[in-house]
């Protein structure tokens, strides 16, 4: 057992585990973009509704109709999650395999040497079977919490699972096309910045008709749709079509929509904050340039790793609550951690302690009538994300140590400093960056939070860092590529017209 590494439980599973083969040649920019935008869209019309659950009527329809409203509502607009579809979880198994993974491996829990081929083989395999195995016992926990209705057969149970632990699986090869070099960057993020801006259209033109009452009144998913629609709507005075625009709570509102623009028209201005270090070449005499750090030096990594580690501990409370104590507040269980309300026949709102770590629901509701709960949630959120940034600056290799070696490497040198200062100049500002960005992050997030965008806060904050991300990856493909491209010039011929 000495010689016993967690890499090692993966080598079982290399012969039947699916993958996606390295590319055996460059793949050139054009072809990089068309994957990168298909996988995306193929992910976002791949949200399938489950087949299997039971649609009874009558006195049947109350017997096995879902015991358990969403406790997740305000994780999905951060990991592309929707609800009642194969891709029920989204990309969270995803995203918290290999920031979990890639920590440990960095900060030595686990032993991993990245230079050998094997090794990386390996720990990219036991990232995908952890993720798989995530996919598998969040499906069985909410299958035996009664979320897809109670007394379910042993075939639903199996139809069930084969989709969501299918969807799971199909997520994760769909990423893995982009991360093996066919697209462009890291394959979770730029599908996720995908979904994010594709929810943001829904939610302010989304045509689709939603049944909102026992009447069977219907309103549009669009809150400017909506406000259009309910000028004329029978069922509502013109007042009152106007005031539920912006106000609804059970579907988008046009309030919702135009902070959560703010918010990310804010985000776009912090991802502009830089520090220019004055650099020289230590060859060439007078050549002086600036070496741009970003405030945001983690980017929206620190965002989405608090969010992952506040998941877990919701549904590890999930768990216990719905399958140990049934959701019964007398139960010791429930004494300990609270219990579920169900709000609007939607969502099942925690009651205290556990509410504590919830974002609140309205700003009324939630930050002025509960105050202890959003010191913890933000104390929480800002711990989190400046302790991860700290921490993956140093183990990424995006250190101050790092990026002295490639200074090095290059003959580069801060300006009026010597070469052996380099390291303790550049640990002056690497580190302060990656906390002060996270922890800014964290502060926009939080009032995101704060002003009642039940998660769309947290989710315009990682769409914007990862839109950003990608942009610059493409400009830096686009120039690699000679300034050559079909689609460039396509679209650059389209514009001119």
């Amino acid at each position: 057992m000495a010689g016993f590494r967690l890499i090692n439980l993966a080598k079982p599973f290399l012969p039947i585990l699916p993958e996606v083969e390295v590319p055996y040649e460059k793949i050139p920019f054009d072809d990089k973009m068309v994957y990168t935008v298909f996988a995306s869209l193929i992910y976002l019309f791949a949200q399938f509704p489950l087949a299997g659950l039971r649609k009874a009527t009558g006195e049947d329809a109350a017997a096995h109709a879902p015991t358990v409203a969403d406790p997740l509502y305000f994780f999905r607009g951060v990991f592309a999650m929707e609800p009642k579809t194969c891709l029920e979880f989204g990309l969270l198994p995803i995203f918290a395999a290999g920031l979990f993974l890639q920590l440990l491996a960095g900060l030595k829990v686990i032993k991993v040497n990245f230079k050998l081929a094997a090794d990386r083989q390996l720990f990219q395999s036991l990232t995908k079977i952890l993720a798989i195995a995530q996919y598998f016992v969040l499906a069985n926990i909410f299958i035996a919490s009664g979320y897809y209705g109670a007394d379910l057969s042993l075939p639903q149970i199996v139809v069930l699972n084969i989709q969501l632990v299918g969807g799971g699986v199909f997520a994760c090869l769909l990423t893995e096309v982009i991360d093996k070099g066919f697209g462009l960057g890291s394959g979770a993020m730029i599908i996720n910045t995908f979904a994010v801006a594709t929810n943001l259209v829904s939610d302010t033109l989304g045509v689709n008709q939603i049944t909102v009452d026992s009447e069977g009144n219907t309103e549009p998913q669009g809150a400017l749709i909506n406000l259009i629609q309910g000028l004329r709507a029978q069922h509502k005075t013109l007042v009152g079509g106007i005031v539920s625009a912006f106000d609804r709570d059970y579907l988008p509102n046009l309030t919702t929509c135009v902070l959560v623009l703010a918010l990310g028209c804010l985000v776009c201005y912090i991802q502009n904050i830089r520090f220019e270090l004055p650099i020289r070449s230590t060859r060439a005499r007078g050549t002086n340039q600036m070496y741009p750090v970003q405030l945001v030096y983690t980017g929206s990594l620190s965002v989405l790793f608090s969010y992952v580690v506040l998941f877990y501990i919701h549904i590890a409370a999930f768990a216990l609550i719905q399958l140990v104590a049934k959701n019964d507040p007398a139960s010791i269980v429930c004494k300990v951690l609270g219990h579920y309300e169900t709000v609007n026949n939607i969502i099942a709102a925690p009651t205290f302690p556990l509410s504590m770590l919830t974002p609140p629901r309205s700003l009324v509701g939630g930050a002025l009538s509960q105050p202890l709960s959003f010191v913890v949630y933000s104390f929480f959120i800002l711990a989190s994300g400046v302790w991860f940034a700290y921490n993956w600056q140093q183990v990424s290799g995006m250190s101050a140590r790092d990026l002295a070696r490639d200074f090095k490497e290059q003959s580069i040198t801060l300006l009026g400093r010597r070469e052996q200062s380099l390291p303790r100049e550049l640990n002056k500002v690497i580190p302060v960056a990656a906390t002060t960005g996270a922890m800014v992050l964290a502060a926009v997030t939080i009032v995101g939070e704060l002003l009642g965008l039940k998660g769309k806060g947290a989710g315009i904050v990682v769409g914007v860092a990862g839109g950003f991300s990608l942009l610059e990856l493409i400009t830096m493909e686009f120039q690699e590529s000679g300034g050559e491209s079909s689609l460039a010039n396509m679209l650059a011929g389209g514009l001119s017209l």
